[in-house]
This record gives C-alpha cells, sequence and structure tokens, in this order.
C-alpha cells in the first residue's frame, strides 16, 4: 500500500527522532569518569634538570614533578613497594629518550631485578595543588624494550620525556590485610610531560 506523501513524511520525522534518542542514550552509556589520557581530573607532568646533581655524576640527573592542578584530590598508583613499603619503585614513569639521530627509546627502571616477599602497589595522594618530586638518575634506567641493556649515553643533544599511565588496584594486586585499597578511586589514564632537550658531552 503506498502512503501519502504527508504521512510518509511524519513517519520519517519520528524515525529520526527515535534514532536520535537512541543514539544519545548510547552515548550516555558508554561516558567514563575522565578521559583516557585524565586531562580534565587535573593532573600535570613536568620534567626538568636536577641542578643540586649536576656535578655529582657524569650522567644528568632530572627531576620528574605530577603536579595536581585541578578541583578534587587524585590518589596515584606509581607502581611498586616491596618489604612493606621500605623499598619503592615508580616503575609506572617510563622515560622516552630521543638521542640527536631522531631514534627514540623507552627507559624503565631497572630495579627490583628479583622480587621475593611482600609485594605491594605504590600509592601516592595528590591533594589538590599538590606537587609530589621524584628524583630521576639514567644510571638506574635501561631501554629493555628494545634488547639495549648495555646502551650508553654518546656526546650529543638529547630530549628527554616522561610518561605515567595511572591505573587502579585490583582485588587480586591488594594484599588480604588491605584490601580496601582496591576501592580507591584512582587517577586512571596516560599523561606525558615536557620534551626537555639536554646536552651530553662527558664520557
Amino acid at each position: 500500500m503506498k502512503l501519502p506523501k504527508r504521512v510518509h513524511k511524519s513517519l520519517s520525522a519520528i524515525l529520526l527522532v527515535i534514532l536520535l534518542f537512541l543514539g544519545g542514550s548510547s552515548f550516555a552509556l558508554n561516558l567514563t569518569p575522565h578521559n583516557s589520557d585524565g586531562t580534565n581530573r587535573g593532573l600535570e607532568m613536568d620534567v626538568h634538570l636536577d641542578p643540586t646533581n649536576v656535578s655529582q655524576s657524569k650522567v644528568p640527573k632530572f627531576r620528574v614533578e605530577l603536579r595536581n592542578a585541578g578541583e578534587d584530590d587524585l590518589i596515584l598508583n606509581l607502581g611498586i613497594m616491596l618489604a612493606n613499603g621500605s623499598k619503592q619503585y615508580p616503575k609506572d614513569i617510563i622515560l622516552i629518550i630521543t638521542d640527536s639521530e631522531g631514534k627514540s627509546r623507552r627507559f624503565d627502571l631497572r630495579e627490583p631485578g628479583l622480587i621475593a616477599g611482600r609485594l605491594d602497589p605504590l600509592i601516592v595522594p595528590l591533594p589538590v595543588g599538590s606537587t609530589f618530586s621524584i628524583p630521576v638518575d639514567l644510571d638506574k634506567y635501561w631501554p629493555a624494550a628494545s634488547n639495549e641493556f648495555e646502551y650508553k649515553l654518546k656526546p650529543g643533544t638529547y630530549s628527554l620525556e616522561a610518561k605515567f599511565s595511572g591505573r587502579a588496584v585490583t582485588q587480586q594486586e591488594a594484599n588480604l590485610d588491605v584490601k580496601g585499597i582496591a576501592l580507591m578511586p584512582y587517577w586512571i589514564g596516560t599523561i606525558t610531560s615536557n620534551r626537555l632537550r639536554f646536552e651530553f658531552s662527558r664520557q
């Protein structure tokens, strides 16, 4: 049966409204608390030279700073702790170093080499307006991802970036006596610092 043109237009309009409604509903259901890079939660990261250690090592020393510039307190899971927290490793902060030829390498913490005994997440509360600073000694990092375990800096110009991937602590990762830490509202996402250029001239 052929429908009148006016009825056909009305049905088309109703169908369009339904599709828009369903599309809007699907979008609302898929919303997450924050973007994948976490930018709307106020976390900022910066890397700079550490002037207090310039003359104490042949390799430049740096500092990575995580800053809460938002309006809500944050909780960060930075890595792992061993021996009830007496050894702390911010392993979830990695470094990206680019040499003068434009080749980039990912650098991870060398330690811990062997994990035995109790292991806990390295949880850092970051209230609004506060900053958490981490010293970075390149001698303690290596480009394990590219299997260049004996890589050494050569004289030249480099650039350095820090990258943090925040994640939650699962019930499986939380030890039996601290299961409640899995319920904390962790900052989840990925953030990259500024790109810092530095010169390396000493062997």
